[in-house]
């Protein structure tokens, strides 16, 4: 209708100037001139001197600036790199005497659309200033009409999400609480800032950036606040509600992550964030921005490329009434890839619960379970910890201070892989196997050692300058009816035995096994390990300081230290044959087709280090933890009921000889019965964590006293611990003798 016009208002002019028309040919001429021109300006993409040859009257483009933004903002949205002229004709229109249509192909190249060829057409008429084309938007594109739009569509893949074993999400795609402005209302802006900056504290200046992108845009809806879910309260809801053009959404319009386990996983499964400048650089290739968001942590950011998805475009053109007229490119997107972890919910669920219950406010600690013949983490826990979902949103500095500051514990630091501990007594059966190789340890080894009084602690001190090695090790001995043999010395976990086993071995044998082990190290894992610490000898040293470092190594303090995952991982050798296995995190990589799992990736047991110590020395170490259950060190934890179970203690003192601050305090289990590995590791004050470690121990391999466990209750004890499966005598340590004798502080 509006082009009808438009002629017809070109006819009034051409009857009022009719005396100045020439002839047919002339004008013939003249539009010939106006079209060859127009379509020549339009193939050299010079819009301001193609403007000059039409005639405009659509609502659309008003300006010379106006007809020429249209033109490249289409054509750049297809990418529109060459334009070649095909074909062009004039001809004059039947029965209208000053009137020409104008025909022409175009081939363009587009960067999506590949070659493509349009057709147009145009009308040109006489006007008392010369012929003009009146301009239609099927200038641009044939099938575009008046109060059509062309669009751009993001299809965003969606990332994929994590899984427990047991089917559970613990990392989903959801939609965060946000609170979100109808333009279509007419909202009084100035009334929407000053309602959200007294609720919130929002900065009105980024409320008004926000309103007027939108406006600009003609977003109908925008979102102007965006938090956890179930954050804003009923009286806040109301207020917001009562506010003109304000609403509150969880549903659809802002996607977020979600954590369901909050705290239970957060190390393990990490959070996203806005990408660093190294994940910049990294990933400039697959389309990460400076306004993705990314994995920052844990296996959000380990398995980052598998979880991201690809995104798509969608090209079209809708009508004047929103709806789709066609669809000029698709570019499909495609989700990321799901990950299901070994991780069990309700395992991991009790191990944390039992922690956090048992740690005081200034402790801190890991529980691991884990399947020892096939490394699978069934559950890992670092305490104190933090809620995933606090890092989908920005972070205020106090809050971030909180969780980073040295007082608090750190809660954001992953201790079961990022710290690094001295073992303590856990580390006996490793150190001690260099001499069962020699073949001089046996079973029923018992060294003569002279023991000096000490007159600080109960106990004995020994200083081992009669045998050749001038080093002075204040280290303890407790009391115990029985010779100190392999087992004895094990299950009452005394550290002179092993110090001075290690210093027999001699220092290149020692470090030599310590290599063998993987220690300067780390196992395979899905996520960051520390690397662990071995000991090496300084050639530029004295014997003194080398021979007190092999001492120390020889009870696992000193320079010895590892994650709480690798030693895990260390302690499977004990029940597969002399291999380590690499621990595992991650079950399999899989997408959904059609309602259907297809598997990507599914993972597989791999070894760390082979054939570490022989049956002889699997025999000696698994008959020495037996007792340690029956009637050592983790007698207090009475699990002498189930039936195969070994373990070992361990305890590590930090500080100097003069003030010990603080304690890491250690336990490892091995149960036969279900091939699972319990370790637990608490970090606390001096003489704090056994009573705790045994506990949670207690909560691990007995699930029926788990309640009992959460309140660090553990049934009272036989009045005789059980008789030793060997035959050999028993005999409870006496007093303090349940902690180990790991009281070796760093000097």
């Amino acid at each position: 209708m509006k082009r009808k016009i438009a002629l017809l208002l070109f006819a009034v002019l051409l009857c009022c100037h009719a005396g100045v028309l020439s002839a047919c040919a002339a004008y013939m001429d003249g539009a010939a001139t106006t079209g060859n021109a127009f379509v020549q300006k339009l193939v050299d993409r010079d819009y301001a001197a193609a403007y000059e040859y039409v005639y405009v009257l659509t609502p659309d483009v008003k300006t010379k600036s106006d007809f020429g933004e249209r033109f490249r903002n289409i054509y750049d949205a297809l990418q529109i790199t060459d334009i070649q002229l095909l074909s062009r004709d004039i001809t004059q229109k039947d029965g209208e005497q000053n009137e020409y249509l104008l025909t022409y192909s175009l081939q363009m190249q587009s960067g999506i659309l590949g070659t493509v060829t349009y057709d147009y057409s145009a009308d040109i008429v006489a006007t008392p200033l010369g012929y003009t084309v009146l301009y239609t938007p099927s200038l641009i594109l044939p099938s575009l009409e008046e109060g059509d739009k062309v669009r751009v569509t993001n299809r965003q893949g969606a990332r994929g999400e994590i899984f427990s074993s047991d089917g559970k999400l613990l990392a989903q795609n959801s939609f965060a609480q946000c609170i979100y402005i109808d333009l279509e209302k007419d909202p009084d802006i100035e009334q929407v800032k000053g309602l959200l900056a007294s609720l919130f504290g929002a900065d009105p200046a980024q409320i008004q950036k926000k309103y007027d992108n939108a406006v600009e845009k003609e977003y109908p809806l925008e979102v102007l606040l965006s938090f956890p879910r179930d954050t804003v309260t009923l009286a806040e809801k109301e207020q917001i509600e009562a506010v003109n053009g304000l609403g509150i959404d969880d549903e659809r319009l802002s996607p977020s992550r979600y954590y369901p386990f909050s705290d239970n996983t957060a190390h393990m499964i990490g959070y996203m964030g806005s990408p660093s400048e190294e994940q910049l650089a990294q990933n400039a290739d697959a389309g990460i921005t400076a306004y993705s968001i990314v994995g920052k942590t844990g296996i959000e950011s380990a398995y980052e490329e598998t979880l991201r998805g690809t995104d798509g475009r969608v090209i079209y053109i809708e009508n004047d009434k929103g709806e789709v007229k066609e669809t000029l490119y698709e570019e499909p997107h495609e989700d990321g890839s799901d990950i299901t972890l070994t991780i069990d919910s309700k395992a991991q669920n009790a191990a944390y619960t039992l922690l956090a219950a048992n740690c005081a406010e200034d402790q801190s600690g890991v529980v691991i379970a884990m399947h020892y013949d096939t490394g699978e983490v069934e559950a890992m826990v670092s305490y104190p910890s933090f809620d995933s979902n606090l890092f989908n949103f920005p972070v205020k500095e106090e809050v971030y201070a909180y969780y980073t500051a040295d007082e608090n514990q750190d809660p954001l630091f992953a201790r079961a892989t990022q710290a690094l501990y001295m073992p303590g007594s856990t580390f006996k059966p490793f150190s001690s196997i260099p001499a069962i190789r020699a073949g001089w340890l046996q079973d029923d080894y018992s060294p003569e050692i002279t023991l000096e009084p000490l007159t600080t602690r109960e106990g004995d001190r020994w200083t081992p300058s009669e045998d050749g090695f001038p080093c002075y090790t204040p280290i303890y001995r407790y009391e115990t009816p029985e010779a100190f043999t392999y087992t004895i010395a094990m299950k009452s976990s005394d550290n002179i035995y092993f110090a001075y086993v290690a210093l027999q071995t001699d220092m290149e044998p020692f470090l030599a096994y310590m290599r063998e082990i993987g220690m300067g190290e780390k196992p395979d894992f899905e996520l960051p390990l520390a690397t662990s610490n071995a000991i090496e000898a300084d050639p530029a040293g004295d014997d003194n300081s080398n021979y007190h470092m092999l001492a120390q190594a020889g009870y696992g303090t000193g320079e010895v230290q590892m994650t709480p995952v690798q030693m895990a991982s260390l302690y499977t050798a004990i029940t597969n044959d002399g291999d380590i296995v690499n621990p595992t995190i991650v079950d399999k990589v899989s997408r959904s087709v059609d309602d259907v799992e297809a598997v990507e990736w599914e993972n597989s047991r791999t070894i760390f280090k082979e054939n570490i110590m022989d049956q002889k020395a699997i025999g000696m170490i698994q008959t020495a933890l037996r007792r340690v259950v029956q009637d050592g060190t983790v007698y207090a934890a009475n699990l002498q009921d189930v039936p195969g179970l070994l373990a070992k203690t361990g305890t590590a003192q930090m500080g100097t000889q003069d003030n010990i601050e603080r304690e890491i305090n250690w336990v490892v289990a091995l149960n036969p019965n279900n091939k699972m590995l319990y370790l637990v590791l608490l970090e606390t004050d001096l003489d704090e964590g056994t009573e705790r470690k045994l506990a949670i121990l207690h909560g691990l391999v007995k699930s029926e006293n788990y309640d009992a466990a959460v309140q660090m209750q553990i049934p009272e004890l036989e009045e005789e611990p059980a008789a030793p499966e060997d035959g050999a005598d028993g005999g409870q340590p006496e007093g303090d003798t349940l902690e180990d004798g790991d009281g070796q502080p760093e000097e």
